[in-house]
């Protein structure tokens, strides 16, 4: 089979690497595509990233058996078949036509990779890339035997090889192996101008069951980029079927050309379980801990807390202001909560992605200060000593503190779609027992 890898092609100020991957289709459409394209997220905390460090690859062949629609450009369907054979090709030749096609195609400040081989790379490579970063050493002898070719610095190469080695397979039976997106793209004249996609479609195809990501709480579009590339949205679910069947309720502004890949979106990949100590920079967590401070809120709305680990490593987490209403749930916690904590090791700092909570310590406020018998309102005299009347002179004992009940739930909280991490599996589609 011929298996292309490509990253990179985009940068913060524009382009995208999924529309490319259109390109490359229509390019080698001489070959069938076997499954639907990959669009695979690797490490969110890659420093070089642009935005959503995605790679996409392929397996072209002979197809053979049942296919499927999962496309259209311009009018022209586009099928993948669920099984395909060998097919002969020269990979010095695709690699020429391909890197034609991605040095008109990407945006002038990306670096671009492409890697081109006979089979899938091996899984530990994606595993490297989805958790951790990828040493010159472990790609070079991972894409031994492959045509590769890198522009501008090459960095594209060790994501394209990474989205090559990923299976689309966990043997995690609580958690998503993969998603699917269907992603819709504009007319290239509309490029940067305002997207005609209304709130009122959006909500309409965000109900179905297994759709994610689509709308927050409080009614802001996340589904809808913002930046100047050619995506008009990216529609997303468990199940390729309802997005293929209920893409074209967006509107009223039209795609010009669809595509739909399978993806390791929300699948938790990136996370892994280490001890306090062992956390590195970069490095995206899963921990369970009890809160040890009180939530501190500083300028900007951020608000930061520690906690302590099952073995006593205290570590401080943050939820920042784009986390919106998530921040007065970690308002809300208290000393002796037990925690499980998702997020991402920066400067010492866990950045939250979603927290649940496992238990709850006890909560106590003050009554309400004592009557006097001669039917005043007693005052307090000052921290910890005693209630005085101001109309008789009567001391009365500082009365004990009340229980009383959260409103916090023992269950996952997460901040709005639009602030969401694409690996982070939402709070949805985590199984009612994890």
């Amino acid at each position: 089979m011929l298996h292309i890898g490509i990253d990179d092609t985009d940068s913060v100020d524009g382009g995208c690497t999924t529309w490319v991957a259109t390109e490359i289709i229509k390019e080698l459409s001489e070959f069938d595509l076997i499954g639907s394209p990959r669009l695979v997220r690797l490490n969110p905390n890659v420093p070089w990233k642009t935005r959503g460090n995605g790679a996409v690859s392929f397996v072209f062949g002979k197809g053979i058996g049942s296919k499927q629609k999962i496309g259209e450009f311009q009018k022209s369907e586009i099928f993948a078949f669920e099984k395909g054979i060998d097919i002969e090709y020269e990979a010095d030749k695709i690699l020429e036509r391909l890197k034609a096609l991605i040095s008109k195609k990407a945006h002038p400040e990306s670096q671009p990779g492409i890697v081109i081989s006979d089979v899938f790379l091996p899984e530990g490579l994606y595993w490297q890339g989805v958790k951790g970063i990828v040493s010159e050493e472990i790609l070079s002898d991972a894409i031994q035997g492959t045509t590769f070719f890198g522009f501008r610095g090459s960095r594209g190469i060790c994501g394209a090889a990474c989205s090559l080695a990923w299976s689309g397979n966990s043997n995690t039976k609580t958690r998503l192996s993969y998603t699917w997106e269907l992603i819709g793209y504009r007319q290239e004249q509309k490029w940067g101008t305002s997207r005609g996609i209304s709130f009122e479609s959006v909500k309409k195809v965000s109900v179905m069951k297994g759709v994610f990501s689509c709308i927050d709480s409080d009614g802001k579009v996340a589904m809808v980029p913002n930046s100047p590339c050619p995506v008009l949205w990216g529609f997303r679910g468990t199940d390729d079927s309802t997005l293929i069947h209920n893409f074209d309720n967006l509107g009223p502004e039209k795609p010009t050309r669809w595509i739909l890949y399978k993806t390791n979106q929300a699948t938790d990949d990136h996370l892994c379980s280490k001890e306090v100590s062992d956390l590195i920079e970069g490095d995206c967590v899963w921990l369970e801990a009890i809160v040890s401070s009180k939530p501190l809120t500083i300028e900007g709305g951020h608000r930061f807390f520690n906690v302590k680990s099952n073995n006593d490593e205290k570590i401080k987490c943050a939820a920042f202001e784009p986390t919106k209403n998530f921040r007065h749930i970690i308002d809300k916690l208290e000393i002796g909560d037990s925690l499980i904590i998702c997020g991402s090791f920066k400067n010492k700092t866990i950045n939250l992605e979603k927290i649940k909570i496992k238990s709850l310590a006890t909560r106590f406020s003050k009554p309400s200060n004592p009557l006097c018998d001669c039917g005043k309102r007693t005052h307090s005299s000052g921290k910890n000593s005693y209630y005085r009347c101001r109309s008789c002179s009567k001391k009365y004992e500082r009365p004990n503190m009340v229980k009383t009940k959260s409103d916090l739930e023992l269950k996952w909280y997460e901040p709005p779609a639009s602030s969401r991490r694409h690996l982070s599996t939402p709070v949805s589609l985590i199984p009612k027992n994890e």
